[in-house]
């Protein structure tokens, strides 16, 4: 090779480390590298076309460039020629050019006066533990600043915070209102509140969430970080990107101490298993706010405060009546209930009815375009759903249904017992009760228990109970996690998917599996306090043996106050199993031969003289039906041409019964 040759070859190897290793390095460091390796590359051309000739070793004059560019790359890491940023101000957010930049604005907004602020905070609406919260932080503030100012020393404080609570609750407005209060305090320097969730920290692909997380924490820079619904950024053991993006606000919450504060929120229950999922976190956030949902009061109030901002005044019918009304179409709430969301929708509505009532009565005056009534709440309108059952089939399904005659009298009692509840309510006749409707089923396999849970559904659809009649059947598989803190938010989940109709928990005593398990008395806690919260959105029917669920409803008093009502199946008597098997055969439409229309019962009732708790009842007839449709597929099979009544007729063979008196049967 000559000298042209290798100094070709050098270059192309060091164009191709080149642009692999200024991939790898920040702005600052990549942009030295560059500039080093220009300065070098004068020195280098000398010595290749000077000193180098056809003696030099090849390895040598191969490789004297790429040794160059690692000098060049040393005293980049070493000494880095820092790159000046540029930063750019649109509508009161900075955005900066470089890999690594944290901006910090060019000059910062004035602090209001925290007296203004706190008086924003006093004029929301309830909230009045969240207001006594914020001011114990915004006290001890202050007297660590006059600690400070008098040479004292100072503990150390994190005004990082958890808030938690169901939708609609005042959390961000109150993450807005905190970000200025620690603007006024001096804690933080511009009082900015940046807000995100999962999809604006976590990235689509490896390496895109920590880059994106940084991006959104610098924005957050001298402000408040609200992070909505955190607990969305754990969630599952494989979810390597939402712990990145944990692990990426950590480190930036350490390594820019007194910069900006976080603030997450979200769900109660979930929040506590987002904390469990990283030792960090809960160290971070020493501080939890809990959000209570708003009282038929305090949204009533929030009604009439949206009235007047937007020049709408109440007539004195709805003016007396509003925290009523509000009370009566809030009382089947569930955590996912948006309290002042619901007054937004609730208020919107009413203004398209007044604006349809006014339209139709032609009256445009000006009282009448600012006045509301007490109509235009749509409390008299009767919702009619087309997709509810009728609960005369409801009914007569309950009837066809075998034996069970005690069970269908407590059945039909409770649907009068809802019938008359709605005919008062119909006439303004408030009882001041809310009924609740949770069953215990206890009876032994196969007599019936899903099959009623399932009708029971159906009827409180057709009733107007329930708006959805879903039936979710599980068990403490459903309900119970592998691992430490995953059990709530696991039958949270569940639960959410059974609002609006029946959860049924077969084998619910297994729930308890003694005084050790935690992780079933934690499935139990919190069915409980859902069943609580969401009280008439839900029907929960637990089911077992009946000894076993009498020792399971006494583990925890608040088991026996929620499932009140009680409803034992009996095992089916020889002649109810004798008219299942019937039943099974009709629908099959098959036809029994008069010998086993004479025999089957006195056959059941032999096979079935030794039962146990654990007889199968129903399944039990399920199986002896099938095994003889196996038995009559053997038979007609070797049948010359059976006739096509043949192919559907069951006999005593068939069946399994054998008679010791041959002449007592027609049949071969």
């Amino acid at each position: 090779m000559d000298n042209k040759g290798a100094w070709a070859c050098g270059c192309a190897v060091e164009v191709a480390v080149m642009v692999l290793v200024v991939c790898a390095l920040s702005t600052d460091q990549g942009t030295s590298l560059l500039l080093y390796m220009m300065l070098m590359a004068v020195p280098v051309a000398i010595i290749r076309w000077v000193f180098f000739n056809d003696s030099t070793p090849k390895w040598m004059r191969v490789f004297i460039g790429p040794a160059g560019m690692l000098l060049c790359l040393l005293a980049a890491c070493l000494f880095p020629i820092h790159v000046q940023e540029t930063t750019s101000k649109t509508d009161g957010e900075v955005t900066t050019t470089g890999k690594d930049a944290q901006p910090e604005p060019a000059s910062a907004a004035p602090a209001e006066p925290l007296e203004t602020v706190l008086a924003e905070l006093d004029g929301l609406v309830g909230l009045e533990g969240v207001k006594a919260e914020v001011k114990k932080l915004v006290n001890l503030a202050k007297i660590n600043e006059a600690r400070r100012k008098q040479g004292l020393k100072t503990p150390p404080m994190t005004y990082h915070m958890a808030f938690t609570g169901n939708p609609g609750t005042g959390k961000t407005t109150v993450a807005r209102v905190v970000a200025r209060i620690l603007h006024s305090l001096g804690i933080i320097s511009r009082g900015q509140l940046v807000e995100t969730d999962r999809s604006g920290l976590v990235g689509r692909y490896a390496g895109e969430t920590a880059v994106k997380t940084k991006a959104v924490i610098d924005k957050a820079m001298g402000g408040v970080l609200f992070v909505d619904e955190a607990y969305q950024l754990v969630s599952g053991d494989n979810d390597d990107y939402g712990k990145e993006a944990i692990a990426t606000l950590l480190k930036r919450m350490e390594d820019d101490r007194d910069k900006f504060v976080v603030i997450v929120a979200g769900y109660t229950d979930e929040m506590r298993n987002f904390f469990d999922a990283n030792t960090g976190l809960k160290s971070r956030f020493s501080t939890t706010i809990e959000f209570a949902d708003y009282t038929a009061a305090e949204l009533a109030a929030i009604f009439r405060s949206m009235a007047k901002k937007n020049q709408f005044t109440l007539a004195p019918d709805l003016d007396s009546g509003l925290e009523g009304a509000i009370a009566k179409l809030t009382r089947r709430r569930d955590r996912t209930f948006g309290n002042a969301r619901f007054v937004r929708q609730l208020f919107e509505d009413a203004t398209g009815r007044q604006a349809n009532r006014l339209a139709a009565a032609g009256t445009l005056s000006g009282d009448a375009l600012t006045t509301l009534e007490l109509s235009d709440l749509g409390l008299g309108e009767r919702k009619v759903d087309v997709r509810a059952p009728d609960i005369k089939d409801v009914l007569a399904e309950l009837d066809d249904l075998t034996g069970l005659d005690s069970v269908k009298d407590a059945v039909r009692k409770l649907v009068a017992t809802v019938k008359a509840n709605k005919m008062r309510e119909e006439k303004g006749l408030e009882s001041g009760a809310q009924m609740s409707y949770n069953f215990v089923f206890t009876g032994n396999p196969g007599t019936g228990k899903t099959t009623v849970a399932r009708i029971l559904g159906r009827a409180f659809r057709a009733l107007g109970v329930l708006e959805r009649g879903n039936f979710v059947e599980t068990d403490r598989s459903g309900l119970v996690a592998k691992y430490a803190g995953q059990t709530a938010d696991k039958t949270n989940k569940l639960i959410d998917s059974a609002m609006g109709g029946v959860l049924f928990i077969d084998e619910a005593y297994q729930l308890n599996q003694g005084a050790n398990d935690q992780y079933g008395s934690e499935a139990v806690a919190t069915l409980l306090k859902r069943m609580e919260d969401a009280r008439g959105s839900i029907v929960v029917i637990i089911a077992g043996y009946n000894d076993e669920m009498k020792k399971f409803m006494a583990i925890n008093s608040g088991l026996e106050s929620r499932f009140n009502r009680t409803i034992n199946f009996p095992d089916y008597t020889t002649a109810q199993l004798a008219a299942i098997f019937r039943s099974m055969a009709k629908k099959g439409r098959y036809t029994l031969s008069p010998d086993v229309e004479k025999w089957l019962e006195p056959y059941i009732g032999m096979l079935t003289r030794n039962r146990t708790a654990k007889f199968g009842n129903a399944r039990w007839a399920r199986n002896l039906f099938e095994k003889s449709l196996e038995r009559q597929a053997l038979r007609v099979t070797e049948l010359k041409d059976p006739s096509a009544a043949e192919l559907m007729t069951l006999r005593l063979k068939d069946v399994g019964i054998s008679l010791k008196d041959p002449a007592a049967s027609d049949e071969d």
